[in-house]
């Protein structure tokens, strides 16, 4: 699948809903965090969304490419930033993804 490069950025992933982030190119990059993850010994990530109409099907579209790349899901479900942060640390997975927006 071809991703608009346009969205990566040195800590984060931006686009636009339903225009250069899609539910399709959300699940790629599922799948492709999930193998970096298991390089590194990681196999279950902690995911969480914030309260955009847009969260629930990002945060599916998220949860099956990790799931599809060989990891475990920990959904947090619609909560702060912060507590997705939080739940990596109290799970111990070292790995997190928050499903945000900025405006």
């Amino acid at each position: 699948m071809d991703l608009p490069e346009s969205i990566f950025r040195a800590y984060d992933i931006r686009g636009v809903v339903g225009k250069t982030l899609t539910p399709e190119g959300v699940r790629a990059i599922g799948r492709a965090v999930a193998g970096l993850a298991r390089e590194r010994g990681r196999d279950t990530v902690v995911v969480g969304r914030d309260g955009r109409l847009s969260g629930p099907v990002l945060s599916a579209a998220l949860t099956e490419g990790l799931a599809e790349g060989g990891c475990d899901v920990i959904d947090v479900g619609m909560v702060p930033s912060p507590v997705v942060y939080f739940a990596a640390h109290h799970f111990g997975t070292q790995t997190c993804i928050a499903v945000t927006g900025s405006h």
